[in-house]
Formats: structure tokens, C-alpha cells, sequence
């Protein structure tokens, strides 16, 4: 009972914190001052192992020097990420690099305080085992969130390799058993793209996923240079019936916005108080302006790049763009602004309470 009371004190907390941090955000970013980054998408590697049909990273040459331990304890020990609450650690696929553990050590060496999250596919569940069971060892808030696209041979269809469910499957249970163990710790997730490859899957993964109590993100078909799938995102209407079947939620109410030819504009703080790094070293906004480089880690300091005329530009191009359905770009956004989760609240309260009770 003291845990449970704990972590509604301390999600209630931050949800204050975020609610007083709302007027500064919005005004600085109105007046194009940059914030200081509180998140990060880190692209740890740009090699993969997957084949997915919705994704063809896996098809491109990918970057022979990506940045070493050594340079990402320096990169992220700049003043300017003293402020740094998460970081979203992601690829290709993560667990390609061989020395991921360093750097996973190295990330909370200087910013001991960030919760730090796995994206993988779970073709390697033993080693995200062990660098899962290294972080908890070493008191660093580790999230994990494994790709689930289908149970079954519909998963391995869409990811391209025989038998990834079976390790997503193992992965998943050895995670929630772990999660018992260390619950201030470990947070565990699936996540789907929804597609017209995904549609008929949906139930069962919903199910899959409630029977085993984790937390199941439903994506937007992201096409992206990032992605290298322009031209591909399935037809609309296939999608409206599944969108409108989720559970309340901000994202819900700006897909099916977009889905009937609406704008799904929001403030979005991308190059503001989150970005995304590349491997290489480069500084982009977010994976819809993945080609919009800002500049380079390796060629300027990266107080050089936030402050360059380059990101004031890229900033006003972003106070430009209508809107995006990126699960982290727009939810940290919403956090940002606050007024949306706000007006959501009044809304729906009850679910807002719900909601803010898990996140």
C-alpha cells in the first residue's frame, strides 16, 4: 500500500511539474528562444535485422562509424542536456551493437537521473535480458518496448523472419516476470503498427497484450525518409473502424481528425525541448523532417547547432507543419503545451484520471 501511494504522489507531482513548466514552454517557444532538451531519441545504430514490409531501413547501406561509447559520454555530458529526463534509445535495431551495454552505462554515467528506453524487435531476447538485468543492477529506470505486429506467423510475416514472435513472446514473459521483481525500475510495452497488414491481427494483440498486463501502443503508419517507405501508407479507410475502437486518448482524437481530412496541428516542441540524434551524429528534428538536418555533433559543438541560425529556421518551419501522429512527438508535445491533456481532461475525467495514474 505504501508503494501504490508512493506512485500516485509522485505521478501527480509530475504532472503539477508539467502543468507550471506549460506557460514558459509555450511562451519561449512562441518567441522562438529554445528550450533546454528534456528527451531524446537516440538512433544507437542504423543496421537492422528485421525485413519488415513496412519498413525498409533494413535495405539501406548503413553507417559505417557510428558514434563510439567515448563520444557519447562526451556529447552528453554538455551542460545543455543537464535538463534531460528520457531517453529513447532506438535504430535499426539496438541490440546489432555489440558494445550497446557500454553505452547504455554510459548514458546514465552522465545523466544518472534519465529513464532510458529499449526499442527492439526481440530477435536477440538474451541480450536485452542482460543489459535489462546490467541497468537494474546499476539503479538506472530502464523501459523496454518490443515490436508486436501479429501473434504468430502473422508477426513474422510482417517483420520478415521466421519464428520473432516465439523471442518476442519469450522476451515479453521473462520481462513481466522481472517487472514483479523490480517494478520502480522496469516498465515493459508492445507496440504495432496499424496497417492494412495489421488490421485482422489487432484483437488478438490487444488481447495478447491485456493478458499479459502490458501497455500496448497502437502506431500511426509513419512514412518517413527514415522509414524509407514514402508512397506506402495503406488506405485510409480501412483504418477508421480500428482508430475509433481505441480507447479515449489525445492521439485518437487527432488521428481521426486527419483520417476525415482535418488538420491535426498542435504545438509541436520538436528542436525545442526534444530532437532526434543520429548515429552519425547529426541533429534532426523528429522522423517527419528527417532529412532536415541542423547540423552535426562530430563538426560543431552542440551548443554551436542549438543555437545556429539553422535551428532557428528549422524551428520556424516546425511552428509551420500541421501536425504529425508520431506517438512520442506528438505526446510530448501534449506534455509541453499541457493545455491539451487539459481540455482532454475536462473532457473525459475519468479516463484522464486513469490515464494519469499509469503514466
Amino acid at each position: 500500500m505504501r508503494k501504490i501511494k508512493k506512485g500516485i504522489t509522485e505521478k501527480i507531482r509530475t504532472q503539477a511539474i508539467n502543468f507550471v513548466r506549460a506557460p514558459k514552454n509555450l511562451v519561449f517557444r512562441a518567441a522562438g528562444i529554445p528550450l533546454k532538451p528534456r528527451r531524446i531519441v537516440f538512433m544507437v545504430t542504423d543496421r537492422c535485422n528485421s525485413r519488415c514490409t513496412h519498413c525498409s531501413i533494413w535495405q539501406q547501406k548503413p553507417t559505417e562509424n557510428p558514434l563510439t561509447p567515448n563520444e557519447i559520454e562526451k556529447i552528453f555530458s554538455n551542460e545543455l542536456f543537464s535538463q534531460v529526463e528520457y531517453i529513447l534509445c532506438t535504430g535499426g535495431e539496438i541490440t546489432v551493437r555489440n558494445d550497446l551495454e557500454e553505452v547504455i552505462l554510459r548514458l546514465h554515467k552522465v545523466l544518472p537521473k534519465a529513464t532510458i528506453q529499449l526499442s527492439t524487435n526481440a530477435l536477440l531476447p538474451d541480450k536485452v535480458l542482460k543489459i535489462v538485468n546490467r541497468a537494474i543492477e546499476n539503479n538506472i529506470n530502464i523501459e523496454v518496448g518490443i515490436s508486436l505486429d501479429g501473434i504468430g506467423e502473422v508477426h513474422d510475416m510482417v517483420r520478415g523472419v521466421k519464428g520473432n514472435f516465439e523471442k518476442a513472446d519469450y522476451l515479453l514473459r521473462e520481462l513481466v516476470k522481472l517487472r514483479e521483481k523490480h517494478k520502480e525500475k522496469l516498465s515493459v510495452g508492445a507496440g504495432l503498427v496499424i496497417s492494412d497488414l495489421t488490421l485482422s491481427a489487432i484483437p488478438d494483440v490487444r488481447a495478447y497484450a491485456k493478458e499479459l498486463g502490458v501497455d500496448l501502443v497502437e502506431a500511426w503508419y509513419n512514412e518517413s525518409s527514415f522509414y524509407h517507405n514514402i508512397g506506402k501508407n495503406p488506405l485510409r479507410e480501412k483504418i477508421i473502424e480500428t482508430v475509433k475502437s481505441q480507447p479515449a486518448s489525445l492521439i485518437k482524437e487527432s488521428w481521426l481528425k486527419m483520417l476525415n481530412g482535418k488538420t491535426a496541428k498542435f504545438p509541436c516542441f520538436a528542436m525545442n525541448n526534444f530532437f532526434v540524434l543520429k548515429c552519425n551524429g547529426d541533429i534532426v528534428p523528429c522522423l517527419s523532417l528527417w532529412d532536415e538536418r541542423v547540423g552535426n555533433v562530430r563538426e560543431s559543438s552542440l551548443v554551436t547547432v542549438w543555437r545556429s541560425r539553422k535551428a532557428k529556421d528549422t524551428r520556424q518551419l516546425i511552428r509551420n507543419c500541421q501536425g504529425c501522429l508520431n506517438s512520442w512527438a506528438a505526446g510530448w508535445s501534449f506534455e509541453s503545451a499541457f493545455y491539451p491533456y487539459l481540455i482532454f481532461g475536462i473532457k473525459h475525467p475519468v479516463i484522464a484520471i486513469k490515464k494519469a495514474m499509469r503514466s
